[in-house]
């Protein structure tokens, strides 16, 4: 007696209805609700390690053409990052002596305590998260990620210094003079009624940044906005407000604001007297001497037209909306002027920055440095 014998052939219709039977079957399953998606059951081991195995490689990946700039030691440019973080970035992923909050550590997958995590990525690798954040993780991309990839490296610059980090330098990098309760303490609440100028809170969350007399703070850190104009002012926190005008750090913290704080916030900083920048290098004379020159004349060749005529100095009187520039850091003026000449939309939000656009887009690198000494190196106010 012969035994049975079974013979499985593969063919294409075969393989075409098997597929089509598993789509359906997972279809089903979805559509049972029977998959438990609460965050109280966490990943099967396995998924929570091939989840961070992909994630580690594409970062890896992606980030090969990643060049580094050689900056990151610049305290000011860390000390722009350690003022993002602690508005940004802190209530997930904690800070020296501030640990992760026990809301954060239930999220699945959970934010991760960075200090101990900093080590194993490179610089390039830690600015490529921070630009574009990291899919079914929470971590989102960086506002304006396109335009404003300078603020993701600083924000990069900062956590290479986070390990070992003691609580009293974060808080003095991360708050400055300000008590340091007052990042994501905000509840962008109407003020009272009669009340005077900005509330306490919103302030205070400004001042860790830039003071509140408005001078900045860590040197070059952060630009010197007090004596501008309220017009100009409140231009700018719109804009940022909007991402017209793109930055992740001040469309962080414009955005949640109503608009009675930000007019109150614009007419406080332009009350304040102008100060010249603090901690200004020597300039060079002769690129002084250049920048003035392109400043009263412009530059015929390229068809930049005299900076003089709207931002000063002029005897006449300014148009409120333009800003002024006397005794602004240079390294801020030439790297708004290098955002300007971008092809893409880096810069402005203000209701004439089609204007500045063109004329920026043609400076060459030199009349931007030229430009940029001779206006930090005048008197605030002219």
């Amino acid at each position: 007696m012969k035994g049975w014998s079974f013979t499985l052939r593969i063919t294409p219709l075969r393989t075409g209805i098997a597929a089509a039977a598993a789509v359906a079957g997972g279809l089903a399953f979805g559509w049972s609700g029977l998959f438990n998606v609460a965050a109280t059951t966490g990943h099967w081991p396995v998924t929570d390690w091939f989840l961070h195995f992909v994630m580690i490689n594409s970062v890896k990946t992606h980030s090969l053409s990643v060049e580094t700039p050689e900056n990151l030691d610049d305290p000011a440019l860390v000390a722009r990052g350690a003022g993002h973080y602690a508005a940004g970035c802190a209530g997930c992923h904690g800070a020296p002596g501030r640990p992760r909050s026990p809301v954060i550590r239930e999220m699945v997958p959970t934010a991760p305590d960075l200090e101990p995590k900093v080590a194993t990525w490179e610089p390039k690798h830690l600015f490529w998260i921070v630009k574009n954040g990291v899919k079914y993780a929470g971590m989102p991309a960086w506002v304006a990620a396109e335009e404003r990839e300078d603020e993701a490296w600083a924000v990069a610059a900062f956590l290479l210094k986070l390990p070992g980090m003691p609580p009293e330098q974060y808080r003095s990098l991360a708050f400055g003079a300000e008590n340091d309760g007052t990042a994501n303490a905000l509840n962008a609440v109407k003020p009272e009624p009669g009340a005077s100028g900005p509330r306490e809170d919103v302030l205070a969350d400004c001042a860790r940044c830039h003071g509140r007399d408005g001078a900045g703070r860590d040197n070059a850190a952060f630009p010197v906005i007090a004596g501008q104009s309220e017009t100009y002012l409140l231009d700018a926190l719109n804009a940022y407000a909007k991402v017209e005008r793109k930055s992740g750090m001040m469309a962080t913290a414009a955005a949640r604001l109503p608009d009675e704080e930000l007019r109150a916030l614009a007419a406080h900083y332009a009350a304040q007297k102008p100060a010249a920048a603090k901690g200004a290098p020597p300039a060079d004379p002769a690129l002084v001497a250049a920048g003035e020159k392109i400043a009263r004349e412009g530059v015929r060749e390229t068809g930049t037209p005299a900076c003089a005529a709207c931002h000063g100095p002029s005897p006449a009187a300014r148009n409120p909306a333009y800003p002024s520039l006397a005794g602004q850091h240079a390294s801020y003026l030439e790297s708004q002027l290098q955002l300007w000449e971008k092809e893409h939309d880096s810069r402005g939000g203000g209701p004439f920055r089609e204007i500045m656009r063109k004329i920026a887009f043609n400076m060459s690198e030199h009349d931007i440095k030229a430009v940029a000494a001779y206006y930090a190196s005048l008197p605030p106010g002219k």
